[in-house]
């Protein structure tokens, strides 16, 4: 029984010496180049195509709206980020008030109109 165990202890051994010699596992693989030495190998850009670039994508960017030029305030008014000009609109007809149903009403018939 022991003879068998022993036996078999060393018919995996020389298996795991055998096998992987035989597939080739024992080669070192090739290390990739330094890092440093791809970055000496890109193209060096020219200063007229790197300007040229800049400047068609800061033509290509879109413009921002007229709407984000102004920015609301804690007192329900608007202030233009350029002029410094402040704006307040205010509704003089409180809701619920005949004049104001009216005029909502009006608004919307003319609305559905279009």
């Amino acid at each position: 029984m022991i003879g068998r165990a022993v036996t078999a202890g060393m018919m995996a051994v020389g298996a795991g010496l055998v096998l992987p010699a035989a597939t080739g596992a024992g080669e070192t693989p090739q290390q990739p180049a330094p890092i440093i030495l791809n970055l000496m190998n890109r193209p060096i850009e020219s200063r007229e195509r790197a300007f040229s670039e800049e400047i068609k994508r800061d033509a290509l960017a879109p413009r921002p709206s007229p709407l984000d030029d102004w920015e609301p305030q804690a007192d329900g008014s608007m202030r233009n980020k350029k002029t410094g000009i402040s704006l307040r609109v205010m509704n003089p007809c409180p809701p619920g008030d005949m004049d104001h149903e009216y005029a909502l009403a009006a608004y919307n018939r003319a609305k559905s109109r279009r």
